[in-house]
């Protein structure tokens, strides 16, 4: 955990630090666009004040040299045993990974019987983790297995006219 609003610099603080030491380590923190009331977009942390550490192996030298930057809070759970993701949680991580640290807007498809396609976008893959839809605001609420508290969180969407989908192809 580090203070919220300061996670990006908190980020580029904890990499410079280890790339000087030539530490094999990745730091990741991920945000989300949003839309205000009157149209206008906005970014937002996905996970606010997380940043992810992905390693091989998390040593007491590494532990050290975070903790000296100073905007770094702890580890969670707890300092003396921080959490290695694993599971469904580890997957969801990949797939943020995978995409990218800004997660814009995904186009979608609604199908009859109330089923959702992602087409493009961050919301690709995670069709099933949706909540609810809120067609007004354009924003999905999705259940995140890497949230500690069970919580959800918003994205926003565009539709796609099931005219312009594409159709897939079959395979013989």
């Amino acid at each position: 955990m580090v203070r919220a609003g300061k996670e990006v610099e908190c980020k580029e603080q904890i990499q410079h630090i280890l790339d000087q030491h030539e530490v094999n380590a990745r730091l990741y923190f991920f945000q989300r666009k949003l839309k205000k009331g009157n149209g206008s977009f906005f970014d937002v942390p996905l996970f606010t004040g997380c940043v992810f550490l992905q390693t091989e192996r998390l040593t007491p030298e590494m532990l050290k040299l975070i903790r000296q930057t100073g905007i770094f809070f702890h580890f969670l759970p707890r300092n003396t045993t921080p959490l290695s993701i694993r599971g469904p949680a580890l997957q969801e991580l990949k797939h943020y990974v995978d995409y990218g640290e800004y997660l814009d807007a995904s186009q979608l498809l609604f199908l009859p019987e109330r089923r959702i396609k992602a087409v493009s976008g961050p919301l690709v893959g995670l069709e099933g983790s949706i909540y609810k839809v809120n067609k007004k605001k354009k924003q999905i609420t999705l259940f995140s297995k890497l949230r500690p508290d069970g919580d959800r969180f918003d994205l926003i969407y565009e539709d796609v006219p099931l005219a312009e989908a594409p159709v897939p192809r079959r395979e013989r």
